[in-house]
């Protein structure tokens, strides 16, 4: 047996010695401190404040925020299922992470939270149901009601990304993602370790195919969830990330997890699999190349799903690329082909989403029309930021102007140029888009073709070209009473 010192650091301000050991390869200093872990917690004449503490630093201890680190998570980072064994065998939480953090983590995700909430990494947020009485305060009836006149004001007043709201949840933590041990042995591609939690007993009732798909699930009204569902994501969507596909195949077939599911905890980034695998995830890597292919031939998979609330079709998110190849691709193997797509809550076409600019860095601000009418961004990317306070404070504080960081603009280059016509050119091809189609904000795609910067004359003309393309450059206003006509400043 391992011969521990007296002078064990115990400290609850840096990992214990239970999850330090966790990750060790040789279980020697595991298992010795799991003996004395269970020795001393055998003792009588703890105070309850003792107690609590004695157990923090045990085998079921969950390191806060920002760590969300848990003995158990750290063995199955470091593919160590001997010392998950060991964990379980000393009675650790399948879960990997308790109720009290993943709710906490979980509320930076709800929909009408509190702006400083995106950046409180580093203390706990206000209680889960405090949060929700806020938001209902706001309009937010429920979490998945339609958008509200206040958030569309908001989005008004900054540079959102077209598929979810102004402050993507998450963009700007400094801290460890809450994830549960199920979660993070999808990620980690551990079949051994993902079978044990869940022999043990680790909560996955979210996931499940019988869950129905009622979109009546996302209405957040009960702080008293499991912990699958305060989760926000699922084992399926860190394999895919992570590019497991003999784990993604355990999980659809074996395990019997949902080929759709959405996060319930999270509503406006709650991106069913074929949708997060699109727009999230890293598609040169073969892995997710491999998990998409899958995804799509699976026989329960709804590939015409959208996300909640902001009604994004995973061909929106594909249009978004700009990769034409993708696009076809995609579009041959669901049903309805293009046309499935339809539009977003926000209007947005196939077409519109092809023409939007990556960020405010691409358009023309020095043109007030344009800086007036132009606010939203094709970017997937989650961490970019328009400005550099949260929303709504910047509204305080900016012009138009300024959030577009007018002084730092980053023109299209030949090839960003060259992909865009091409995946118009697809459109075209498919030939069921009309010209003429407004968003919420009353644009039309050539109203974005031209308010950006660097724009191909060749694309334009494409655009102009189409059936009534003429009379909508000319005469077609935006809520902000500009034609494209005179964003180009003809």
């Amino acid at each position: 047996m391992y011969q521990l010192t007296d002078d064990l650091d115990d400290s609850p301000d840096q990992e214990t010695p239970i999850i330090r050991a966790a990750a060790k390869q040789d279980s020697a200093l595991l298992e010795a401190l799991l003996v004395r872990h269970a020795a001393v917690s055998a003792e009588n004449d703890m105070t309850e404040r003792e107690r609590r503490r004695l157990q923090y630093v045990g085998p079921s201890g969950v390191m806060p925020v920002p760590a969300y680190l848990s003995p158990i998570i750290s063995a199955t980072n470091a593919h160590v299922p001997h010392n998950v064994r060991l964990l379980l065998d000393a009675g650790a939480d399948p879960n990997g992470i308790d109720l009290f953090n993943i709710r906490d983590y979980s509320v930076r995700y709800i929909r009408g939270r509190h702006f400083k909430d995106d950046i409180n990494s580093f203390a706990t947020c206000k209680p889960r149901a405090f949060v929700l009485a806020n938001a209902k305060q706001k309009g937010i009836s429920h979490q998945i009601c339609p958008l509200t006149q206040e958030e569309l004001d908001e989005r008004a007043h900054g540079f959102p990304r077209f598929w979810t709201e102004p402050n993507v949840p998450g963009q700007r933590m400094r801290m460890n993602r809450a994830l549960t041990g199920l979660e993070t042995a999808a990620r980690a591609g551990s079949l051994e370790i993902l079978d044990m939690l869940r022999a043990a007993g680790a909560d996955d009732s979210a996931w499940m195919q019988e869950v129905s798909l009622d979109e009546k699930q996302f209405q957040v009204v009960d702080a008293d969830w499991s912990i699958s569902y305060l989760s926000t994501s699922s084992p399926v969507h860190e394999a895919i990330a992570a590019g497991q596909q003999p784990m993604l195949r355990h999980l659809l077939s074996t395990c019997g997890y949902s080929p759709n599911y959405r996060p319930y905890a999270a509503p406006t980034v709650a991106l069913p699999p074929l949708s997060y695998a699109i727009a999230r995830c890293d598609l040169n890597d073969s892995g997710v190349r491999k998990c998409l292919v899958d995804l799509l031939s699976h026989p329960q998979l709804d590939a015409n799903l959208r996300t909640p609330i902001f009604g994004v079709h995973p061909l929106h998110f594909a249009t978004a690329h700009h990769d034409p190849e993708l696009l076809s691709w995609l579009a041959a193997f669901i049903p309805g082909g293009y046309g499935s797509a339809g539009t977003t809550s926000l209007g947005h076409t196939l077409l519109h989403i092809a023409t939007l600019p990556l960020t405010a860095h691409q358009i023309v601000t020095r043109n007030p029309d344009v800086a007036r009418s132009i606010h939203c961004a094709r970017t997937l990317d989650s961490k970019w930021t328009s400005h550099r306070l949260p929303s709504p404070l910047h509204m305080d504080f900016s012009t138009p102007e300024e959030v577009a960081h007018s002084n730092n603009p980053i023109p299209m280059t030949v090839a960003q140029q060259q992909a865009q016509q091409a995946t118009i050119s697809v459109l075209l091809d498919w030939g069921g888009i009309d010209v003429r189609a407004k968003d919420v904000d009353g644009n039309t795609a050539l109203h974005y073709l031209a308010g950006t910067l660097n724009m191909s004359d060749i694309t334009l003309a494409m655009v102009r070209a189409m059936d009534g393309g003429e009379e909508v450059w000319q005469e077609s206003k935006n809520g902000y009473g500009v034609t494209p006509r005179q964003m180009w400043g003809e």
